[in-house]
């Protein structure tokens, strides 16, 4: 059986993979039954034949090498990792249907702090002023949560060093990668200039590189720290690595993302009691509105400017603060201010998920146009784009206050379980290298907005997931 299993894997998806992508790109009639109908298929004999660990291990590796092509009425998929992750969802579904009651027992308490999320794009879909794109991006996110986080939930319980096999197999497509972007920049002469764009088609911006590698780099980083003997050599050549990548790929908010994680660590490694943490953050945030016109003034003398390309990493880290002269951060204010006003219009409801870069335009703040600034969503100036730069704002603007409570409950659930877990629990490492590697996005996510990408959403959802995995493992204990 377990041949007849690994013949499957290795002769029959690739066919399915082949079939799919020949189905979206040459026969558009039958584009979308055909699709369909080949995913539920594929889903039935992947539940059938037990190939489900197998199934996410292919995907995990595919998923570096993912492109976006053109789909249906201008929109677009990643291909071949969105008809995969079409295929686990309908897995999830079959499951569903032959083990009820098993399958909810495994979930139903991050469920329940995952539904404000799922409800706040599910509600704002009404309200949305282009329901097709609302509908399109509501189901993609949703699938992620489902797929990535809740089924990975009943995966990790099960199996719990499935996650470790999927980051090692997901850093190998990475690496590979990484590798093709080295021979590109190569082909540059090594040009500085040209790092935005050394790491398509597979990722489209360096900025989501970095953001993975940052993900991946605080994972092993942990791991090498709380690790022994040929393990820990091998993490910590892991680690300096996917830091180096991130250096690489010349992004300051993966850079701080790193900063972010390691003082999350340092807290968690000295145990340091919430209220404590919550009194010294509330301490500084007073200093800082008290000086805060000290603290304007210094920030007005830093010079240092992200677009410069001789600027090295400590530069373009310090240029994050130059809030006047530095054209990224001042459009990156710009779209804050555009996400506010739109929250501020429609606080209840939002204005639709997906919709945030056709609607945003008249909310802009004049006093912060630029040569960035968008005009025409259908006419982006050179290097802007994007949409909120922020994925809190980005769900405030789009799906409104519940978008908000949406993330404020499942972040208050993982500081919950980290700061509550005893210490003395067996799993109470594998929480804390869950945590810190997620901080590394939750940091991230204040600047850029990326879990709409199959790659960042991935590796996000699958390390929350192995978090709330090991935290009921350690409750059953």
């Amino acid at each position: 059986m377990y041949l007849i299993k690994q013949r499957i894997i290795f002769y029959f998806l690739p066919i399915i993979v082949v079939g799919c992508i020949l189905c979206l790109l040459y026969i558009p009639i039958l584009l979308l039954p055909f699709s369909i109908l080949l995913i539920a298929i594929t889903a039935y004999l992947v539940v059938l034949f037990n190939l489900q660990v197998a199934f996410v291990k292919t995907l995990a590796f595919l998923l570096p090498f993912s492109i976006e092509l053109p789909f249906i009425d201008n929109s677009m998929i990643f291909i071949p990792t969105e008809p995969l992750i079409a295929i686990l969802a309908f897995v999830i579904f079959f499951e569903f249907i032959i083990h009820p009651i098993q399958f909810i027992s495994r979930i139903y308490k991050e469920l329940l702090w995952a539904i404000p999320l799922v409800l706040a794009f599910v509600v704002s879909i009404p309200f949305s002023g282009n329901l097709g794109i609302s509908l399109k991006f509501s189901l993609v996110n949703l699938i992620y949560i489902l797929v990535f986080y809740l089924y990975f939930i009943k995966l990790f319980t099960t199996d719990p060093k499935l996650f470790f096999t999927l980051i090692v197999v997901y850093g190998l497509g990475f690496f590979l990668v990484t590798l093709w972007a080295i021979y590109q920049y190569w082909e540059f002469d090594w040009n500085p200039v040209v790092v935005r764009g050394i790491f398509r088609p597979f990722y489209k911006d360096h900025t989501i590189y970095s953001a993975v590698a940052a993900l991946l780099g605080g994972f092993w980083f942990v791991y090498s720290i709380m690790s022994q003997g040929r393990t820990k050599l091998l993490s910590i050549g892991l680690c300096i690595f996917f830091f180096i990548c991130v250096v690489l790929s010349k992004s300051r908010a993966g850079f701080l993302s790193i900063l972010f994680s390691i003082s999350i660590f340092i807290i968690l490694w000295l145990r340091i009691r919430f209220l404590y943490l919550v009194i010294t953050l509330a301490i500084i945030s007073s200093v800082g509105f008290i000086f805060k016109r000290d603290i304007v003034t210094r920030m007005k003398n830093i010079t240092q400017i992200s677009s410069y390309s001789q600027a090295g990493i400590i530069d373009r880290t310090i240029s994050s603060a130059n809030i006047y002269t530095d054209v990224s951060n001042i459009e990156r204010l710009n779209r804050w201010s555009a996400a506010l006003r739109m929250f501020k219009e429609k606080p209840l409801t939002g204005f639709g998920s997906g919709t945030f870069q056709f609607v945003y335009i008249p909310y802009q703040d004049k006093r912060l146009e630029n040569r960035l600034t968008v005009k025409n969503p259908w006419d982006i100036p050179e290097n802007s784009g994007g949409t909120a730069h922020s994925e809190y704002l980005l769900a405030i603007s789009e799906m409104g206050i519940l978008g908000l409570i949406g993330w404020v409950a499942l972040v208050v659930r993982w500081i919950f379980i980290v700061f509550t877990v005893s210490y003395g629990s067996a799993l109470r490492r594998n929480i804390l290298i869950a945590f810190v590697a997620l901080s590394t996005y939750l940091f991230h996510g204040i600047f850029n907005n990326f879990l709409n990408t199959d790659k960042v959403a991935f590796l996000f959802w699958a390390t929350a997931a192995w978090l709330a995995a090991n935290y009921k493992l350690s409750n059953e204990q």
